[in-house]
C-alpha cells in the first residue's frame, strides 16, 4: 500500500513534469505566431521588391513605346513638311498644316510624359536599390531565425512527448484515491492537479496559505489541498529541472 509520504513524493515528481510540460506548451503555442511574424516580414520585403520591379518594368515599357511613337511621328512630320512645300491649293495646304500642328502637339505631350516617366523611374529605381540592400542585409537573418524557430519547435515537441510519457509512468505509482483526485483536479484546471508551495504562496493560483497550514504542507506527509484553487499542495525547495 502506498503511504501518504510516498504519494507526496510522486506528486512532487508529477508537478515538476507538469511545470516543464506547461513551459513547453507555452513556447509551442507562441511559436506559430513568432514564425508567422518572420514570414510576414519576408513576404513584405518580397512584395515590395516585386511591386517596385513591376513598376520599373512598366515604366520602361511605356517609355520605349512612347519613344518609338515620337520617333515615328517626327518622321511623319518631316515627310508632311516636305510635302507642304509642294502643295499649291490653299485648302489642302491649310489641312496639311493643321495635321502637322496636331502631330507636333501630340509629340509635345508624349515628350512631357517621357520626362515624367524618367523622373518616376529615378524614384522607383532608387526604392528598388534600397529594397535590394535591405533584402541582402536582413532576409538571410530572417530566414535563419525562422529555421531556428522551426528546429526549436520540432525539438520541443519531442521533449514534450517524452515529458508526457515520463509523467504517464509516474501516475500509476500513486495510490488509487490520490490518482483519481489528481486527475479530477487536472481536468478541472486544465494544467495540473498539484502545485508547489513557495514561501506561503500556492504556485497554482498564487494565493496565500495560512501559516499553520503552510507548516503542515512543508512536512510532506499528508494530502492537503489549496482552499482557493483546490489543487493538492506539496513542498520542494529546488527548482524544477528543465
Amino acid at each position: 500500500m502506498v503511504s501518504a509520504e510516498e504519494d507526496i513524493q510522486y506528486l512532487i515528481l508529477i508537478v515538476r513534469k507538469d511545470e516543464e510540460i506547461q513551459n513547453k506548451k507555452k513556447f509551442l503555442k507562441n511559436a506559430p505566431a513568432r514564425i508567422g511574424r518572420v514570414d510576414s516580414e519576408i513576404s513584405r520585403m518580397d512584395s515590395q521588391f516585386a511591386e517596385n520591379s513591376a513598376a520599373v518594368a512598366a515604366l520602361e515599357a511605356e517609355n520605349r513605346k512612347l519613344l518609338g511613337k515620337v520617333k515615328e511621328q517626327n518622321e511623319n512630320i518631316t515627310k508632311k513638311k516636305a510635302l507642304l512645300t509642294q502643295i499649291r491649293e490653299n485648302k489642302e495646304y491649310k489641312a496639311m498644316k493643321h495635321e502637322i500642328e496636331f502631330l507636333e502637339n501630340q509629340v509635345d505631350e508624349e515628350e512631357e510624359r517621357i520626362l515624367v516617366i524618367m523622373d518616376q523611374m529615378v524614384v522607383r529605381v532608387k526604392d528598388l536599390e534600397e529594397i535590394k540592400k535591405k533584402i541582402a542585409n536582413e532576409k538571410g537573418a530572417l530566414l535563419e531565425e525562422k529555421r531556428k524557430l522551426e528546429e526549436e519547435t520540432a525539438r520541443d515537441m519531442e521533449i514534450l512527448r517524452k515529458l508526457e510519457e515520463e509523467k504517464s509512468k509516474i501516475l500509476p505509482n500513486l495510490s488509487g484515491r490520490v490518482q483519481r483526485l489528481y486527475e479530477r483536479i487536472k481536468e478541472a484546471k486544465g494544467d495540473s492537479g498539484v502545485a508547489n508551495l513557495t514561501g506561503d504562496v500556492c504556485q497554482g493560483c498564487h494565493s496565500r496559505v495560512p501559516p499553520q497550514k503552510a507548516h503542515e504542507i512543508r512536512r510532506n506527509d499528508s494530502i492537503i489541498m489549496c482552499e482557493v484553487c483546490g489543487r493538492i499542495l506539496v513542498f520542494y525547495e529546488d527548482a524544477p529541472s528543465s
